[in-house]
């Protein structure tokens, strides 16, 4: 084992804490799904780089239970692991999976108890307005919402809520609790990400009834609506609505047709191969070294 096996989780997390904190001067669709995937991502790094130093730390301290393990579960050489650093790999990523699975089980309870309310209104006096993904899902409204707003306020509302359903957003919040959920430091990232979703939905309801203003102000009027707890379902007046309410009175941003898939696309194999890297690593630096030696 040397540090390299570390390197693409040092990386992964380098990237993800810049990209919490450099302001985003992309359309918000494209900033929600660079921040799903690297949060998404440096979590299955952190984790698959706990798991495989365990792995290597348990053939140390067994070696005649290597021969079961596969081979490209192993590092590349024979060096045992530190007990220093086999015994915190081994509970992190123990933590890391047992707060996975919490989480997961969470969102799942918290799904199906939406997705029971869809039928009716809510029987409450504060606006709400919930989009609740899959099958059975739709949008949930209180009673207070439907008194409160005109039908034109209901529309933006709806044209906001429908935008969350048409893109899935569920799943770009889930990548972000969950790296939130295994990797505390990255809780930035994942309010971020909620916050570039939400606006992706206002941009939608924006464009769909072409006043922005009148969006804002919707927005601002039922921001009274009690907070939910962070999950995979949105509320319509759920976090950042201040900076929401502003970016509505300011220019549309830049639909980013190019820039923003070739970004994406860029991400996405830049962190999909430091994931993969996390198990493989050694033996991808080891053979390049050896191919640079034999072609010097």
């Amino acid at each position: 084992m040397n540090w390299f096996t570390f390197l693409p989780l040092i990386i992964m997390l380098a990237l993800s804490v810049a990209l919490a904190r450099i302001p985003s001067r992309l359309h918000p669709s494209w900033s929600a799904r660079l921040l799903a995937t690297t949060g998404a991502m440096t979590a299955v790094a952190a984790l698959g780089t706990g798991v495989f130093v365990a792995i290597n730390y348990a053939a140390t301290l067994v070696p005649s239970a290597a021969a079961h393990v596969p081979e490209w579960a192993l590092f590349g050489d024979d060096r045992p692991v530190p007990d220093a650093v086999g015994v915190p790999a081994a509970a992190l990523a123990a933590a890391g999976l047992v707060t996975a699975c919490r989480a997961a089980a969470r969102w799942g309870a918290e799904l199906r108890a939406a997705r029971a309310d869809v039928r009716e209104p809510l029987d409450t006096d504060v606006p709400i307005a919930v989009a609740v993904p899959g099958r059975n899902g739709g949008v949930i409204v209180s009673r207070g919402l439907l008194h409160e707003l005109t039908p034109e306020e209901l529309q933006v509302v709806f044209e906001h809520e429908a935008s969350h359903l048409r893109h899935r957003h569920h799943r770009y919040l889930a990548g972000g609790a969950l790296a939130a959920a295994v990797l505390p430091p990255l809780r930035s990232l994942d309010g971020r990400l909620r916050l570039a979703v939400e606006r992706w939905a206002d941009e939608d309801a924006a464009e769909a009834t072409g006043d922005r203003a009148f969006v804002a102000r919707t927005l601002a009027r039922v921001a009274l609506a009690q907070p939910r707890a962070a999950g995979p379902v949105s509320a319509f007046a759920e976090s950042g609505v201040v900076e929401r309410v502003e970016a509505l009175l300011a220019t549309p941003p830049a639909k980013n047709a190019v820039t923003g898939p070739l970004l994406f696309m860029g991400n996405g194999v830049f962190t999909g191969s430091l994931t993969a890297a996390t198990l493989q690593l050694d033996h991808v630096i080891a053979s390049s070294l050896l191919a640079l030696l034999a072609t010097g």
